[in-house]
């Protein structure tokens, strides 16, 4: 009888653990056991982390990745693990998370495989289009118990893009250039997500038809596509001087009559925060399609 009373507790414990992990299926089709209410995530990846704040659960969340820039307020308050390519593991364990949210895409098979060893459960996601931003919400409400919220943020994402499609629609598109380096150029192609994001805002890249993400080109490749403006990313390393000073840039009428938008890097994450950084592009189409 006192060995069944001193085991008691364990048994408690072991019974109440059982019934507080549900599973859930993340979106790469896996089960996944999760907590009933997650209060120690880890974020392996900027998008996430983002996520995880405009669904207002910033308080369970312990630990997120370098460069993540939106909100300001995580890379001052979280501790981070590392870089979002092969995060640190003892750094992960060391905050002992009850869950881990991860792009596998990214993060590493070896790392995920790691945690899932040390019977941390990993939540994988996709990422790459607008819709995935959308199952990205959705599935983060589903791991973390917020499917309420989710479904709100998802309702009022959906009718901020809807607003700045209607606002585009039957006029003029307006050919632009991302430039994110100049020699090589760096540039977006058809399968990058900003691609997506510049049609959404009223534009059309001049490249949207190569079929890679990102690819390198030389100037003098991109003088028949013949952009009206070219896209300089706020706070980049390229400006509007930069490429008037190149030998070969100056040919692009663009860049001969300064016609440059800079556009808010927040437009190149895909969560939440990228919406904003499109308003900010469909406002500026708005400006010149008006001229």
């Amino acid at each position: 009888m006192k060995k069944l009373w001193r085991s008691l507790p364990l048994l408690l414990l072991l019974t109440s653990y059982a019934w507080a992990v549900r599973l859930e299926r993340d979106e790469i089709g896996r089960e996944v056991a999760v907590p009933d209410r997650a209060h120690r995530v880890v974020s392996l990846a900027p998008s996430l982390t983002n996520t995880v704040y405009a669904l207002g659960a910033a308080s369970d969340l312990v630990g997120i990745t370098d460069y993540t820039d939106y909100p300001r307020e995580a890379a001052r308050q979280k501790p981070s693990v590392g870089a979002v390519v092969n995060p640190s593991l003892e750094r992960i364990v060391a905050l002992h998370p009850d869950l881990v949210l991860a792009l596998p895409e990214f993060n590493g098979a070896d790392s995920i495989q790691g945690l899932q060893r040390l019977g941390i459960p990993v939540f994988l996601f996709n990422t790459g289009n607008i819709a995935s931003i959308y199952h990205g919400i959705e599935a983060v409400g589903r791991a973390m118990g917020r499917e309420l919220e989710a479904a709100a943020l998802v309702a009022d994402l959906r009718s901020r893009e809807a607003k700045v499609r209607a606002q585009s629609a039957g006029k003029d598109k307006p050919s632009v250039l991302l430039v994110l380096s100049i020699d090589p150029l760096i540039t977006a192609g058809q399968n990058a997500f900003i691609t997506e994001m510049i049609a959404a805002a009223g534009a059309r890249s001049v490249t949207d038809d190569v079929k890679q993400d990102w690819l390198q080109m030389n100037v003098e490749a991109v003088l028949p596509r013949k952009p009206d403006y070219i896209l300089l990313m706020k706070g980049g390393p390229v400006s509007l001087k930069d490429l008037q000073q190149h030998a070969g840039w100056s040919s692009l009428e663009a860049v001969r009559h300064g016609r440059v938008l800079v556009i808010d890097d927040r437009i190149q994450i895909p969560a939440p925060v990228a919406f904003d950084g499109l308003e900010d592009l469909a406002r500026q189409i708005q400006a010149v399609q008006s001229h």
